[in-house]
């Protein structure tokens, strides 16, 4: 038997029901939009050499939201029985190591002469 002919009969056997769960995949797709809208304003914000305004400042703002509500989808995923974990997880990397990142770097902004 040739393995073309093996590969197409075995795409048919399924030996399990666990899907990847469409909220893991939202989340994860929220954790590297804001990922690259975050970088994507760095980069607007280092060519006005800091002097981007209050739009800019709002975005970034609006970034850390957007990773808070994918890292809330992604921990909701997990807890959902008979799913596959690779997008949950992964969201949830992504999205926990970027709102601690954001908020770390906006106490840094607040308060960062008294450090």
């Amino acid at each position: 038997m040739s393995s073309k002919k093996k590969r197409q009969e075995g795409s048919s056997l399924r030996l399990t029901d666990k899907r990847h769960p469409v909220m893991g995949i939202v989340a994860a797709f929220l954790g590297i939009s804001s990922v690259a809208a975050f970088v994507s304003l760095c980069f607007v914000s280092s060519q006005s050499h800091g002097k981007a305004g209050m739009a800019v400042g709002a975005a970034g703002i609006a970034c850390f939201l957007v990773s808070l509500l994918g890292f809330v989808l992604s921990w909701a995923s997990l807890n959902k029985d008979n799913i596959r974990p690779l997008f949950p997880t992964i969201a949830a990397i992504v999205n926990g190591l970027s709102v601690v990142f954001y908020f770390l770097l906006y106490m840094l902004g607040m308060f960062g002469r008294e450090l």
